[in-house]
C-alpha cells in the first residue's frame, strides 16, 4: 500500500511551482448570521452595519435592501445613544430592553422622519447598553403590547457607545 503513495521512476518529481499551482486558491467567507440567540429563540432577520464618519457613529441593523429595524447612533457632539425602532406608533411607548441580564425601560417617542419609528436618548454609561457590544449574545426589546424584538449584540456597537463617550468640546 505505501508503494501506492510514492512516486513511480517513471513520474519526475513536482517542482515547487508545480506544486504551488496545483493548491486550491484560498476563498474568505464570511461569517454565518446568526437566526437564534443562545437560548434558541428566533432574531429579527438582518445584519448588523457599523460606521463612522465626520457626523458620528451608527450601528444599523437592517435586512439586505430594507429600511433598519433599529439603530443606534451617537452625532458628533452627543453624549447620549440615540436608538431608532422601526415602529408605526404616533404616540410615545414605554418599551422595556434585556441585555446581558439586566432589563431597563426605555421611554421612545415618535421620530420626525417617520421611516425611523420611535427614538430615544439613552445613557452611553448604562451597563445595559454596553451589553449590547457584546460578543455571541442577544438582547431584546419588548413592545407595550408584548410583541419581543430579539437582536443578536455585536462588538462593534461598542464603537458607537465609545464615539459618544470620548467627545470632546
Amino acid at each position: 500500500m505505501l508503494m501506492a503513495c510514492n512516486q513511480s521512476a517513471d513520474e519526475p518529481a513536482a517542482t515547487p511551482q508545480q506544486a504551488e499551482a496545483a493548491a486550491p486558491a484560498p476563498v474568505l467567507t464570511t461569517a454565518p448570521t446568526p437566526t437564534a440567540a443562545p437560548d434558541g429563540t428566533a432574531l429579527v432577520a438582518g445584519v448588523w452595519a457599523i460606521s463612522e464618519d465626520g457626523e458620528g457613529a451608527r450601528a444599523l441593523y437592517a435586512e439586505e435592501g430594507l429600511s433598519p429595524s433599529l439603530q443606534l447612533e451617537c452625532p458628533r457632539g452627543a453624549f447620549a445613544v440615540t436608538l431608532f425602532v422601526a415602529n408605526g406608533a404616533t404616540e410615545p411607548q414605554s418599551w422595556r430592553l434585556d441585555a446581558g441580564g439586566e432589563a431597563a425601560r426605555i421611554d421612545l417617542a415618535p421620530t420626525t422622519q417617520p421611516a425611523q419609528g420611535l427614538s430615544a436618548a439613552v445613557d452611553q454609561g448604562l451597563g445595559i447598553i454596553n451589553a449590547l457590544g457584546a460578543d455571541g449574545q442577544s438582547f431584546t426589546l419588548t413592545a407595550p403590547d408584548g410583541q419581543r424584538l430579539q437582536f443578536p449584540t455585536n462588538p462593534g456597537i461598542r464603537r458607537v457607545i465609545d464615539a459618544c463617550r470620548f467627545v470632546t468640546h
